[in-house]
């Protein structure tokens, strides 16, 4: 027993580098705990901490609050918004509601409704103010400030207006027409004009002016313009169009029928009368002598009051002066 404490026995220098040694593990022991509570104390609270204000960070990225977010989408804008100073990034500042618009002109917040930022519609805004046009759907995906995915959300609800081609109005040169428009006083009349005049008309091509000069020729000439509703082709619409432009003022010009000499085949060929019509007339005429006045038409009584009313201008009777 008394040789195994020999070993345990120091001198005088060792018992001295021993509690040197002693000294200086219990400090590091000291310094070490400290460090260590100070660095590792409450971890899951820390954690906590560092999720929630991550959260924050990432909601306070929006203005609006009844957007959803998805968390990869939120950190992901939220990288690039720190990395990327493009105004393209910045797509989700307000709702978006799409709907079918025309990018010319459009108001800012037109803009903002289909999910543009500030940033992206001053950059449009500035692009119109310099001139810029869009004339077709291109033109819009070539603004710096729309990204790809922007544009492609937007393409299927922009309707460009095409633009009307040719001179203005100011310096085109006038139709025909227009001194009808500005001036009623220089209208056109029916029983003395050419087809060169009927077309200056609005809906009156070449055809139709022939067939006009040809019903006229057939009638013996016009005396009321609503006359002109008859010619195949001209639609209540055309005549809607052209009625404050013409007029029927050479009533003199107007081809009379002496009623008392025509034979029925040549009566027959007036578009008032059918060729039973006027076989009638002829034969009535045949039996009870010449017609006196268009009254005796009423008693042959197979003409309706308005045939007699529609053939009467263009007839003529013995003592009749007209």
């Amino acid at each position: 027993m008394k040789r195994l404490l020999t070993y345990f026995k120091f001198n005088k220098t060792e018992q001295n580098g021993f509690f040197v040694i002693l000294v200086i593990i219990i400090v590091f022991s000291i310094i070490y705990s400290l460090v260590s509570r100070e660095d590792k104390s409450d971890p899951i609270a820390h954690q906590a901490r560092v999720f929630e204000q991550s959260f924050h960070d990432s909601t306070d990225a929006a203005d609006y609050p009844n957007k959803k977010f998805n968390v990869a989408d939120v950190h992901l804008e939220k990288r690039g918004a720190r990395s990327d100073p493009d105004p393209s990034t910045d797509n989700n500042v307000v709702d978006t509601k799409l709907f079918y618009f025309d990018p010319n002109n459009l108001s800012v917040e037109a803009w903002r409704e289909l999910g543009l930022s500030d940033k992206q519609i001053a950059v449009i805004k500035n692009y119109e103010k310099k001139g810029g046009r869009f004339k077709d759907k291109n033109d819009v995906r070539k603004i710096y400030s729309i990204n790809a995915k922007l544009y492609k959300k937007l393409e299927p609800y922009i309707a460009i207006k095409a633009e009307t081609a040719g001179p203005s109005t100011a310096t085109k040169a006038p139709l025909l027409y227009d001194k009808f428009e500005t001036n009623h006083a220089e209208l056109i009349d029916l029983n003395t004009c050419d087809t060169i005049a009927l077309m200056s008309l609005k809906g009156i091509g070449t055809i139709l002016s022939k067939r006009i000069l040809k019903y006229k020729e057939v009638l013996g000439g016009f005396y009321r313009i609503e006359q002109l509703k008859e010619v195949y082709g001209v639609t209540p619409e055309t005549y809607d169009l052209i009625k404050d432009y013409i007029m029927v003022s050479n009533l003199e010009g107007i081809k009379k029928i002496n009623i008392n000499h025509i034979d029925a085949n040549s009566l027959g060929k007036h578009p008032y009368l059918s060729p039973k019509d006027a076989k009638l007339i002829v034969n009535y005429r045949d039996q009870h002598g010449n017609y006196a006045n268009i009254e005796d038409f009423t008693k042959i009584g197979t003409l309706s009051d308005l045939a007699i009313a529609k053939i009467a201008p263009y007839l003529i009777f013995e003592n009749d002066s007209r």
